[in-house]
Formats: structure tokens, sequence, C-alpha cells
């Protein structure tokens, strides 16, 4: 009897341990979840920086964390979303099972792979112990990217656009074996508020306020260039950034997290600038570059913190837009071949005449590539693009009958690289006489550049002013006030010549202080628009003449019955005399249909003199009615 009780004991145990081994990733799992729990809590990982980054969790207001992310699903805690401790608990729970989770519908260790890399690099975690899991979907997603390095990409400002009035940031994916002529085929990711098609002026409430959600994409770079450089005729500056390959793949691990992440959309703070910074720091958490930014976050801001970091950026390169090849080269043109350039932009068949085949062919090359070009443009930007195509077909059978290459030119920028501008704050202290009184001013302004603030590293003639303030010290009263406030004040000049027919326009909302009867400091609610023509000329070293169609509307108790509405027009001029020196004046003539109907003349000039890419003084003239005042200013930007 004993012999067969020993033999079926044995029997049962070999059983027991035969299924124990069979099915460790089920029967111990208990156990060694419990294990892995009690040593991320004896190593403190939720209180470390590189989980913080991974979920974007900031400090509150009451001395713990929230995340930014505002998407539930990427938590897998209920409470996730305030308590690191309770998401690290539940993300190694959860990577004991194979339920789909987040938006992408797939099991934790594939939807959050940045989480379970790092976790198991910390915990030594065991990958047999855990249910297998491929990653498929994630596997074919970094084969198709195949990363070799990472390049921040910045378009410049595209000011008839709300979303992209202050530039916008995103990354290139740059390939294995990339070459300059392929690197339009590499991938981006981007992050961007999604937009309804008929969204109108309430998107500047909206995007300041977070109304609207910001998702991170992945699309081709040749997609995100024709958008940028064909249609909206915007530069691009492109800084191949210095990571090792561990540092570039903890970037993708996380750029696929965030597949399953959402955000409330903020213009100034929680924008395109502030979440790829936020992504660039988990390739070394000793970066911190989005925590350098606590109020707000501009794209060139972004830039220069990149460029500003020592052995970040490998090396810059410019991007020229459509408009931006066209224009250099056709100065790259004789006077000669500049009219046969507008002679056959207005009859494709003037390429057919024997005056035209009198140019030598490496000449007519040059004017029908300009040609072809400016046909791309209109064919990309104009509703019926019909016409166009026809016209550059007709171009283009003419250059395939020259057997000669391009010309190379180099395409140089109209403006300096973004990182390399005057800083976007600007603080100034001045002193002024107004109506036989002398005052002082101190002034602010949070963003962003005006036309006369120095020009290097900005889009040329555009002013984008917002939230700026001044206040004056009048001496003789003893008194201190506010003397003009704007919420937002953009002008863009777009010069025309017979290549480009483009509207100018501008836009200004604020307050300022008027003197009227009995009213001598009266501060005035404005907001006014208008929209005219500019044009340039080189007469003295580059001069561009503007006029405007306007329509204002004042509000205050200066006025008869409160307010007053109407419209004029003004017209003026913007004065390069040398790099250091600008120079502007504007007169405007105002009428009045409703309210007070009193006309009013207005003159402005101003002139600016940098002293260092930081550093301007500035003198301003202004008058409005028969009241004058002036003002020396001098501006810092930091």
């Amino acid at each position: 009897m004993i012999l067969p009780l020993y033999f079926f004991l044995a029997l049962a145990l070999g059983v027991f341990f035969l299924n124990a081994g069979a099915s460790s990733g089920q029967d111990s799992s208990p156990f060694y979840l419990q294990d892995l729990l009690r040593r991320a809590h004896a190593l403190s990982l939720h209180e470390q920086r590189y989980w913080r980054l991974l979920l974007h969790y900031r400090p509150d207001w009451l001395g713990g964390y929230e995340s930014e992310i505002d998407e539930p699903g990427f938590f897998l805690a209920s409470n996730g979303k305030t308590k690191p401790k309770a998401e690290l608990d539940a993300t190694l729970t959860a990577f004991f099972s194979s339920k789909l989770v987040g938006r992408s519908r797939q099991p934790a260790r594939c939807a959050f792979i940045a989480r379970y890399e790092w976790l198991k690099s910390v915990l030594a975690i065991d990958e047999s112990r855990l249910p297998p899991e491929p990653c498929e979907r994630f596997r074919s997603w970094y084969a198709e990217l195949n990363p070799a390095s990472l390049s921040l990409i910045f378009p410049s400002a595209f000011l008839n656009n709300p979303a992209s009035t202050f530039g916008h940031l995103l990354l290139r994916v740059d390939q294995k074996g990339q070459t300059e002529a392929t690197k339009i085929l590499a991938y981006t990711i981007n992050y961007a508020a999604e937009l309804p098609p008929d969204t109108g002026v309430e998107y500047v409430y909206l995007g300041v306020f977070g109304g609207y959600t910001g998702y991170f994409s992945t699309m081709p770079y040749y997609l995100k260039a024709k958008e940028y450089g064909d249609f909206e005729n915007r530069d691009i500056w492109e800084y191949r950034l210095n990571f090792t390959p561990d540092q570039l793949h903890r970037v993708l691990l996380h750029a696929w997290e965030m597949g399953n992440a959402s955000f409330d959309y903020f213009f100034f703070k929680e924008n395109c600038a502030y979440h790829i910074l936020a992504l660039l720091d988990l390739a070394d958490p000793d970066l911190y570059l989005a925590d350098r930014f606590r109020f707000y976050t501009f794209p060139s801001e972004g830039v220069r913190a990149i460029a500003e970091t020592p052995n970040l950026v490998q090396d810059a390169v410019f991007r020229p837009s459509r408009r931006t090849k066209i224009l250099r080269g056709r100065e790259a043109l004789n006077a000669d071949e500049r009219d046969w350039l507008d002679k056959i932009i207005e009859n494709p068949q003037m390429t057919q005449s024997e005056s035209f085949a009198r140019l030598t062919p490496i000449r007519q090359a040059a004017v029908l590539d300009v040609a072809s070009d400016h046909f791309l443009y209109r064919a990309a930007t104009e509703s019926d693009s019909a016409p166009f195509e026809a016209r550059n077909m007709t171009v283009l059978l003419a250059r395939s009958q020259l057997s000669v290459a391009a010309t190379p030119l180099r395409y140089q920028p109209f403006s300096g690289p973004p990182d390399q501008g005057h800083n976007i704050i600007r603080a100034g202290v001045g002193i002024g006489w107004r109506e036989r009184e002398f005052f002082t001013e101190t002034n602010f302004r949070l963003a962003f550049h005006d036309l006369l603030d120095p020009e290097y590293g900005y889009t040329p003639d555009a002013q984008i002013e917002a939230l700026s303030i001044a206040l004056r010290h009048y001496h003789r009263r003893n008194n201190t006030r506010i003397d003009r406030f704007t919420l937002l004040n953009i002008t863009s000049l777009s010069p025309v010549d017979s290549l480009f027919l483009k509207p100018s326009w501008k836009l200004d909302t604020g307050f300022d202080t008027v003197q009227r009867k009995l009213c001598r400091y009266c501060l005035t609610g404005r907001a006014n628009g208008g929209i005219g023509l500019a044009a340039e000329s080189r007469w003295l070293t580059r001069e561009v003449y503007f006029g405007f169609g306007e329509i204002v509307s004042e509000y205050g108790r200066a006025f008869d019955h409160g307010y007053r509405v109407g419209g004029g027009l003004s017209a003026g001029a913007l004065v390069d005399i040398t790099d250091r020196w600008k120079m502007a004046a504007t007169t405007t003539y105002l009428g009045f249909a409703a309210g007070d109907k009193k006309p009013e003349w207005r003159v402005s000039a101003q002139q600016r003199f940098t002293l260092s890419r930081n550093l301007a003084l500035r003198l301003d003239f202004n008058q409005r009615a028969n009241r004058q005042d002036y003002l020396l200013n001098l501006h810092f930007y930091f």
C-alpha cells in the first residue's frame, strides 16, 4: 500500500509542477506583480522625474500633481490624472492583462510602450512571466519611420491663419540612408488643435481659453512642406538635433503613446511649441525645455531654447517657400529677362517667339524656371487651378526643348533664423511731452513684434502685438494713469507687383487715452480694421508704401452719446534707412456716421535705432485732432 501511495503522490507533484511551469505567466502572476509593486514603491518610482514626464504631470496649487493630458482613457487608474502612484500601480497591474485600453484599443504594454520599456529597465521585469504581446502595430509603425535622427521644423508665421500667427513647431523623423533629395519623404510628428471647418472669429476666444482639443499625429513631411511652402508661402527652418540612438528611441516610444492622448489646446501656453518641447524632454530629462515656459510658449522661443542648449543642434537648414523661390529667382534675372518673365506669364506662347530664342539657352531656362514656379504657385493657391496648370504645361514644354541644366541658386531668406531674432517680451522706459506737460512712461508688451522692432529673425513687414500696456506719470499734476492698452494688433503689409497681387490688412483692439472737450485724460475703447494695398521700392534702401480703407469704432465718455462709429483712409510709409535705423509715418482721416460725428485727422511718425539685438531706442510723435505728444523710449527685449 505504501508504494502505490508514494507513486500517486509523486505523480500528483509532477503534474502540479508541470502545470505551474507551463502557466507561470498566470498562476504566479499575483506573486510576481506584488514583488514588482513592492520594488517600485521602495524605489519611489512615482516620484521620479521620468515617470512624471511620461504622464505629463505638473505641480498643482495644492502641492500635489495633475497631468496636462485631458483624455480619461490615457490613465489606467480612475484617479490617475492626479495620483502618480495610483497610476504607476495600475500600469504595472495592466501589464499582466491582455485587456484592450486607450483610444488605440491595444493591450497596455503596446498602447503605453514607453511606460513599459522604462519600468522594464528599472525593475528588470522578466518578460517571460507576462502574457506575450508582439505589439505588431507599433513594430510596423516604427519600421515605417526607419529612424536615424530627429529634426525640429519651424514654419514661419502665417498671418492669414490665426492658428499659425506666431509660427509652428513640429518634428521630422529623419530616416536611415536619407539624402537631401529624399528627406521630403520622411515622416513628421505634429501637434495641433482640431478645428471645425467653419472656424471664424470665435477661434480667438476658444483658442485662448482652451475651447479646442489638441492631438498628436504622424504624417509624411512632403504634405506639411507643400502646405507651408506652396499654399501658405511660409519659409521653413530645419534644425537637426544631436540625439543618441537611445534618446531618439525614447522620444519615438512616447510619440506612439501620444496617439492615446488629447489635450485642451491653449493658444498662448499649451500649444504646438509647448508639447513638442515636452516630447523632447523625454530624450533627456535634464533638458528641462518645457519647464522654461510658465505663462506662455511661442514657437520662436521654443526654437531659441533648443538652439541655445549646448550641443543640442547639429546644423540648421533653410527651406524657401515657393514665393521666396520666385522672388529670389526673379532677382537673379537682368532687366531684359524680367521683361520676358512678365510677357511669358501674361502669354506663355511667347516662349516660342524668335525674340525670346535670341537669349542663350541657359538664360531662357532661368526665365522659364521662374515662370513655372509662378504658375505652380497660382495653381496651388487659386480656387480654379486649371488655367494655370495649362499655362505651366506650355512653359514646361518649352523648357524641355532646352538641353541645359537649371542654374543652381542659393535662396537667401528675407530674414534671419528665428532663434537669432530679438526676444519677444518687451519692456520700455521713456520720457515725453504732451500739451505743455512733462511725463515719464513705463510700458510692457507680452508679445511679439511690431513694424519698428528689429526685423532680423521675423517675418518682414508684419506686426503682431498682444497684451501690451503703457503707464504714464504726469509730473505737473502728479498723477499716474494707463495711457494705452492693446489686446491684439496685427498688421500685414504685402507689397504687390506683377507676380503677387495680395491685399494688406490690419486689425486693432484695445484702449487709448484721448483728450476731448472737458475730458482731458479719458480712457476709450477701440476696435478697428482695414484692408488695402502696399508697394515696395528701392529709391533709398528699401521702402514700403501703403494705404488702407478703415472702419473704426470707439467707446467712452469723451464722445457724444458715449461712442462713435465710422471709417476713413490712411496712408503711410515704412523706410529702412540702414540695417539699424528704421522710420515709419502714417496720416489718417476718419469720418463718423454714428454717435459723435466730429471728423478727425491723425498723424504719427516713429523712428527706431537698434543698439543691440535686445536693446533699441525709439522716438514717437503722435497727433490726434490738434493735440500732440512726443515720446522717447528705451526698449529692452527679454
